[in-house]
């Protein structure tokens, strides 16, 4: 068997696919060749060379000053007028001259971390993505059919996002970022013999949808945006790393969750609770609609239902599915953070604590839902809450304006539903 790891480009966004190889590292998931275009490119010959050490060291610490020649880093703006290569060809090449950045620091990062002896003998198969200009052509390019010395040189090619950065020259040939023609090379894994890929994305499309369901490919990738592909600040790369981490935990089973990471929940004692919270969810959506709130002419819709399911890309639940989705539900209307591993149980005590405390002396009318729909999504959900708790069901009059704010209303029944 041949398993390969195969990175995807994406710029700053490369952070996502260091925390990913920590938690396979981590799992002890081994590979027999890794696969990579543009950032995934020099991950890849990381990932060869074996230095995870390395690797985070560099990815805690990289800035865009250790991309390019910049006056001020801290006033770079390109990145807000970007976010995926292919978006602004048109404004980049009118504005190719300005733009055109000096990659000096590039070049002596790649030469600082890689060690093109420790790669090759490695024995690890490596290949990166590029692309070939003017003749618009693809071009995989294996280690072994690299001339020595110029490992750096390729991977450097498939990062060269042209026009922000210039061609790459080698052997009197023109080559720019592979990512113009594969951003994540999982053909080179199956042409080199794999039967088994892993592969990272650092956007929440799928790059090769053909190959999706397929039963030899496991991927990892996050739920949400990551951010601008060159956009490397500390924090933002952090939370990159962690959630790739993290993600990778989830797909392996070794931690629940869709948006959020969770400590393993216990299905069959989250089934009794989950089956109450759906009755209660379906129970409003049904009277929603049957009452005619969704207004005539316009595509009938289970609000609460489509909140549970926001996050789950149209996979089929279960019972645990639902509850977890429920607790996100209450998480993210309270505002935790995303990169970071949670207890369930302690969450939902710290969220009913909050909830509890909230003052709202005794009024549930609709200057009260007023007020505490202005006060934001925390003030909302222990107001909602409150009224579960006290009546046991939302009156049939505020459904109307209940199913506007169907995040909280959903995470209120989910802490009724576990409280009662």
């Amino acid at each position: 068997m041949m398993r390969a790891l195969v990175l995807n480009g994406g710029g700053s966004r490369g952070a996502y696919e260091v925390g990913a190889w920590q938690a396979l590292d981590a799992l002890g998931v081994r590979f027999s060749g890794v696969y990579g275009t543009s950032i995934g490119a020099l991950n890849a010959a990381l990932v060869a060379q074996g230095d995870l050490d390395g690797a985070v060291e560099l990815w805690s610490n990289i800035r865009v000053s250790q991309i390019m020649a910049v006056e001020d880093e801290d006033d770079f703006a390109i990145d807000s007028m970007v976010s995926r290569k292919r978006d602004v060809i048109p404004f980049l090449v009118e504005n190719a001259k300005r733009l055109r950045m000096d990659i000096t620091p590039l070049e002596n990062l790649v030469r600082e971390h890689l060690d093109e002896a420790r790669v090759r003998a490695s024995g690890m198969r490596l290949g990166v993505m590029t692309f070939r200009a003017p003749q618009m052509q693809g071009v995989p390019m294996r280690l072994e059919d690299m001339a020595p010395g110029t490992l750096g040189d390729w991977v450097i090619a498939s990062a060269s996002c042209f026009p922000i950065f210039p061609a790459r020259h080698i052997a009197g040939q023109r080559y720019i970022d592979g990512g113009y023609y594969d951003n994540l090379p999982v053909d080179m894994a199956l042409a080199d013999g794999a039967d088994e890929v892993v592969a990272v994305e650092v956007h929440p499309e799928i790059t090769h949808p053909e190959y999706a369901r397929m039963p030899w490919l496991t991927t990892v990738k996050p739920l949400r945006s990551l951010g601008g592909f060159l956009d490397f600040n500390p924090q933002l790369l952090r939370r990159s790393r962690l959630l790739g981490y993290y993600d990778t935990l989830k797909r392996w089973g070794r931690l629940d969750g869709w948006l959020y990471a969770f400590r393993p929940v216990d299905a069959l004692a989250a089934s009794a609770t989950a089956r109450k919270y759906m009755r209660a969810l379906t129970r409003f959506d049904g009277e929603v609609i049957r009452r005619g709130v969704m207004h005539a002419g316009l595509p009938v819709n289970a609000p609460l239902l489509s909140a549970l399911e926001a996050e789950t890309e149209g996979r089929p639940l279960q019972w645990k599915d639902v509850w977890l989705r429920g607790l996100e539900l209450g998480a993210q209307a309270m505002g935790y953070r995303v990169d970071s591993a949670y207890d369930s149980a302690a969450m939902i005590g710290q969220i009913r604590a909050f909830c509890d405390a909230q003052d709202f002396s005794g009024r549930f009318d609709d200057s009260a839902l007023a007020a505490a729909e202005a006060a934001g999504s925390r003030a909302l959900l222990a107001y909602l809450y409150q009224w579960l708790k006290r009546d046991g069901a939302f009156p049939e009059d505020r459904l109307r304006r209940l199913s506007t704010r169907p995040d909280e209303t959903a995470a209120a029944l989910f802490l009724w539903a576990v409280t009662e």
